[in-house]
């Protein structure tokens, strides 16, 4: 662990009440007489609806995203129900989903029916699982809901291709008898060029060659969602489900040409991804004498299909070679939870429970080549097989408040699966994890606080890490590894909240990890060939500083105001293939996002501007380094609410900047000197985009 992680965050904590930023003002009406955030007992942070009339929102999604302070995280993709939950509670309770997007279930709740919005620091409810920042959109009781409300986006895209796509979304929320509903669509459509070069070069910088790409792409989404909640025996029912599918096209165009500048070959690309899921969710809530139970159940079915050919020809437009892939894969979760709640004396809550779950993939690949002769089937291991989970977890969490301005909250799980394989690899192994917990926060001044937490965490496996699979674009196939296993990490961080003047706020964190079993990239050896696989090098270690912040800017741009998020981060792991130090896999040291946006409710209008920074990042393979960067972007908006509909331009990509990506390549490995290597810079130009919403 690095101990500077604890003491940055102290420093913090102490040099912002020296600047009189520790003690808020005691009133909670502001200067324009709009009711301001106040402090419950409890420390949750209380915003009314009055507080953001200023953003003029439509939605719960509107308010939330101007919670000063608050970042507003979709969640993981992790192991079971708690572990993938965002940062969202809805009525105090996370929804039974884990394919529904929280931003998708922000933007269909009407702000109409919002009745305040809680900002939670630390550990305040057991509902929360652990996260260190909460906002629970609360909602106005049925009866306010009775005539129901719908919500509505259609906005337009103009790319430097010359088309325009459109894509809208709706939804409407109302009551059916004593029970809450709420029905959303939505279809997204994209389309963007991509065009970009490439240059070769040895290890000396002689150029070897050049390639020209052009890249044409297109992506459209179709979504479908429900949600009904009623009273029943005795407590509350909540249901939803959704189903959507996407199709991903793209076609590459790419001519190579010799250091002369010379024709030498092209090589073609067509790629047609689709998918298919649906998620079914259900729970059910009853409080039984001060016991609260709470029954959980969750099935979700993914299907992906992927065709994929290639064809390579000689600069006179002969045939050289040209390679086919199908890709077949079914993937499954199911989960059932149950938990109890309760509170044995005053100001401890207790919640434990069981949570059994059952994954699968399916995965199917074949691939083949055809050199002239006619296609013939090219082997990989792990090509088709069956990966099945079958996992348990116990789980038992505590949260106290031994004083006024003090939480204590402490949990412990243990959870154990089974992970068998069939098909052209046969294996099972069973795996076990203790997974503690403990966090303790302490509120000063009038509205900050201070939080320390340290837990250990299980990384969640992706299934198609266990199955092989090709990149027919760079030409690489990567190896199923039967043998991997989750990581593991013990984290611990420091924060401080501070919230000065009426909506000024900055959160510091200071974090160290100590990860087990880094997931990154490792040869495997077969009878024909050594490939690079997913796979786990050993152990290696995470530190850094995150910052979430929302300034104030009225003294020199009236209804101002500045929002950053951002992160440094440093990682370091020993390389199986160099034995030296170096950063993990596809980890990026920095990210920094900012916006400036001034509200001016005179004009019923608001503008501002975006920027999206993150330095390169690195993935290193048996032969391979590969080094990648994007941005940065600047984007710009503006927006009125003058009309009978709310009208937003944005204008994305100013600076018209590239995709970087720069491949080293070594022979035999890298451990051996670089024998070339390959810059590619690609191109997506500016684009606009005109969104229409409104109310129904």
């Amino acid at each position: 662990m690095k101990p500077v992680s604890l003491a940055l965050a102290s420093l913090a904590a102490a040099a912002f009440p020296a600047l009189g930023l520790a003690n808020d003002t005691d009133s909670p009406v502001a200067v324009n007489g709009a009711p301001q955030p106040t402090q419950a007992p409890d420390g949750r942070v209380l915003f009314p609806p009055s507080f953001f009339a200023e953003f003029a929102p439509q939605s719960a999604l509107d308010m939330v995203r101007r919670v000063p302070g608050f970042s507003l995280d979709g969640g993981d993709n992790r192991r079971g129900f708690s572990g993938a939950g965002a940062n969202v509670l809805i009525d105090g309770e996370r929804p039974s989903s884990k394919s529904q997007d929280v931003f998708d279930v922000l933007s269909r709740i009407p702000a109409g029916q919002v009745e305040r919005i809680e900002l939670l620091r630390g550990a305040q409810s057991t509902e929360a699982a652990g996260q260190t920042q909460v906002v629970n959109v609360v909602r106005r009781s049925g009866a306010d809901q009775a005539n129901g409300g719908g919500l509505y986006e259609v906005s337009f895209e103009g790319s430097e291709s010359g088309r325009i796509t459109a894509r809208g979304q709706a939804s409407y929320s109302g009551r059916l008898g004593d029970g809450d509903y709420s029905v959303g669509v939505s279809r997204y459509m994209q389309e963007r060029p991509l065009s970009g070069l490439r240059w070769a070069s040895l290890a000396d910088d002689t150029l070897l060659f050049t390639r020209k790409d052009e890249t044409p792409r297109t992506f459209r989404e179709a979504r479908i969602n429900g949600s009904f909640s009623t009273p029943l025996w005795g407590g509350k029912l909540n249901l939803n489900a959704e189903a959507g599918r996407e199709n991903f096209r793209t076609s590459l165009d790419s001519f190579g040409f010799n250091a002369a500048g010379a024709a030498t070959d092209s090589f073609q690309l067509n790629l047609n991804y689709r998918t298919r899921d649906r998620e079914i969710g259900a729970d059910w809530e009853r409080d039984f004498n001060g016991v609260t139970l709470k029954l959980i159940g969750l099935d979700r079915r993914r299907w992906t299909a992927d065709d994929e050919a290639t064809t390579e020809r000689e600069a006179n437009g002969a045939f050289d070679n040209s390679v086919a892939q199908r890709v077949r894969n079914t993937a499954r979760e199911s989960i059932v939870r149950g938990t109890l709640g309760f509170q044995p004396i005053a100001g401890l809550t207790f919640e434990t429970g069981l949570e059994a779950a059952y994954n699968s993939l399916d995965a199917g690949l074949e691939l083949s080549e055809d050199l002239g002769a006619g296609p013939r089937p090219i082997p990989l291991p792990s090509a088709n097989v069956l990966i099945e989970e079958d996992r348990a977890e116990a789980f038992a969490r505590s949260v106290y408040r031994p004083a006024a301005g003090w939480t204590w909250e402490a949990a412990l799980a243990w959870e154990t699966s089974t992970i068998s394989q069939s098909g052209d690899t046969a294996a099972s192994r069973t795996l076990s994890f203790w997974k503690p917990s403990i966090q303790v926060t302490q509120d000063f001044g009038d509205k900050n606080q201070w939080r320390m937490r340290l837990y250990r965490d299980v990384g969640q496996l992706d299934f198609g890490d266990f199955a092989s699979s090709a990149d027919l674009n760079d030409q690489r196939v990567a190896a199923g590894n039967p043998n991997l296993e989750p990581f593991t990490e013990w984290r611990l961080e420091t924060a401080v909240d501070l919230r000065f003047g009426d909506t000024g706020a900055l959160s510091l964190t200071a974090f160290a990890s100590q990860i087990s079993d880094v997931n990154d990239s490792v040869p495997i050896v077969t009878s024909t060939d050594i490939f690079d696989a997913p796979g786990n090098i050993g152990d290696g270690e995470i530190y850094g500083l995150e910052v979430t912040a929302t300034i104030p800017v009225d003294a020199i741009l009236p209804g101002g105001k500045i929002e950053i998020e951002g992160q440094i981060a440093r990682s370091e792991v020993i390389d199986p293939i160099t034995r030296r130090a170096r950063s993990f896999s596809g980890f990026s040291d920095a990210y920094f996002d900012a916006e400036l946006r001034q509200d001016i409710p005179a004009w019923s209008m608001a503008w501002g501007l975006e920027y999206e920074g993150e330095s390169e990042f690195e993935r290193f393979r048996l032969s391979e380094r590969e080094t990648y960067v994007e941005g940065p972007f600047l984007s710009a908006f503006v927006e009125t609410t003058a009309l009978p509909v709310k009208v937003r331009l944005l204008a994305h990509n100013l600076t018209d900047t590239s995709f970087r990506r720069e491949r080293h390549f070594f022979a035999p490995t890298r451990a051996d000197d670089p024998s070339f290597s390959e810059l590619r810079k690609r191109h997506f130009g500016r684009f606009l985009v005109l969104e229409l919403s409104g109310k129904f």
